[in-house]
């Protein structure tokens, strides 16, 4: 092992399917040897990563309103009336939402 290019060797387990697919980027490659395109596919493919992260705030943003509609929902079973305030309210938490969601849209859309 002392004279190999590449002296590390790491091990990968396949399930059939999943093999099938790899055997099938090797053939619309052109290569038989395995070791040679995972190192070429590791070393040169592209990874593409994605931040999820705004997405949990929106989830969050949006709880809150959902909280918000519930509570006007028990208020009009209880009263049978609902306040203009809180629907205006409700209203303006949802346009605010809205506008968050198609910044943070296109932000993303430019990034792919």
């Amino acid at each position: 092992m002392e004279n190999r290019k590449r002296p590390i060797a790491k091990r990968i387990w396949f399930s059939e399917d999943e093999w099938s697919k790899v055997e099938a980027k090797m053939g619309q490659a052109g290569v038989i040897n395995f070791s040679a395109f995972a190192a070429e596919m590791l070393l040169r493919g592209q990874v593409k990563t994605y931040d999820f992260s705004h997405l949990k705030e929106l989830n969050a943003y949006m709880g809150r309103i959902a909280g918000n509609i519930n509570q006007i929902a028990k208020r009009c079973n209880e009263n049978k009336s609902v306040h203009t305030n809180d629907v205006e309210q409700l209203r303006r938490e949802f346009m605010a939402l809205k506008a968050d969601y198609q910044q943070r849209a296109v932000k993303l859309l430019r990034k792919l």
